[in-house]
């Protein structure tokens, strides 16, 4: 019951973005070891944005076996059901996520793709990661598709315009590029990826004030191990180009 109790407390402070004392709370919870299913998987959300890669992993995977038992209940409340359905949605996207960063490529993909198969409908941005990955493995064609599957879903999905631009940087059309990376930044001027990418752009063609005014706007950024750069990467190319 402690774990549970816990559990619910960290919630709450995640919801007021009181992130340390949600993470004390939630590392309570794990010693008490909670069935909270939401507790167990907002921890590891923050444990696989701080880069505790294989610990997240642990409890992604903990949090999906008791949905999946709990899945298999006969009774629901509506509430209890649409949250089940939506962390069987949501879990293995995370999972997914956490094998990327453990350079588990042909398992990241795997997880989203089972995703697809099982459910009529994925979100903008379960497509959009997959996308992503297609595009780390250099199948630029899929990438394109499942990536233009989350922008026909969601227009204003700022992370698949990205990725489109990624894409087409990879295939030195920068044009191209640009206008994607342009409309990503328009619909969230706090898009880290697509600001850098857009300062490379720009060195690319000459313009170092413009290159260094996009690395600067990207710092003023929340960077975190789910981004392709890191606050050391912008750093280094801002003394580069300085």
């Amino acid at each position: 019951m402690k774990g549970y109790i816990y559990g619910i407390l960290g919630n709450g402070h995640l919801i007021k973005y009181n992130r340390e004392k949600a993470i004390n709370c939630f590392e309570k919870a794990i010693l008490y070891n909670t069935k909270n299913i939401l507790a167990i998987y907002n921890y590891g959300l923050i444990l696989l944005q701080d880069g505790d890669f294989k610990k997240a992993l642990e409890l992604f995977l903990k949090s999906q076996e008791l949905n999946e038992k709990r899945a298999k209940r006969k009774t629901f409340k509506p509430a209890a059901l649409n949250r089940t359905i939506l962390l069987q949605k949501n879990i293995p996207l995370a999972i997914a996520s956490t094998y990327w960063r453990l350079n588990d490529m042909p398992k990241a993909i795997s997880t989203l793709e089972d995703l697809r198969k099982k459910f009529d409908y994925v979100s903008p941005n379960a497509l959009t990661t997959l996308g992503y990955f297609y595009l780390l493995i250099k199948d630029y064609e899929k990438a394109k598709e499942i990536s233009q599957l989350a922008i026909d879903d969601d227009q204003n999905f700022a992370s698949a315009w990205d990725n489109m631009g990624q894409i087409y940087l990879e295939q030195n059309d920068l044009k191209t590029s640009k206008e994607h990376f342009l409309k990503a930044i328009e619909l969230n001027p706090k898009s880290v990826d697509s600001l850098y990418h857009l300062a490379i752009i720009e060195e690319t063609e000459n313009n170092k004030s413009k290159a260094i005014e996009y690395l600067k706007k990207s710092l003023d950024c929340n960077i975190t191990s789910l981004n392709t750069v890191t606050r050391e990467t912008i750093e280094n190319k801002i003394k580069e180009l300085s």
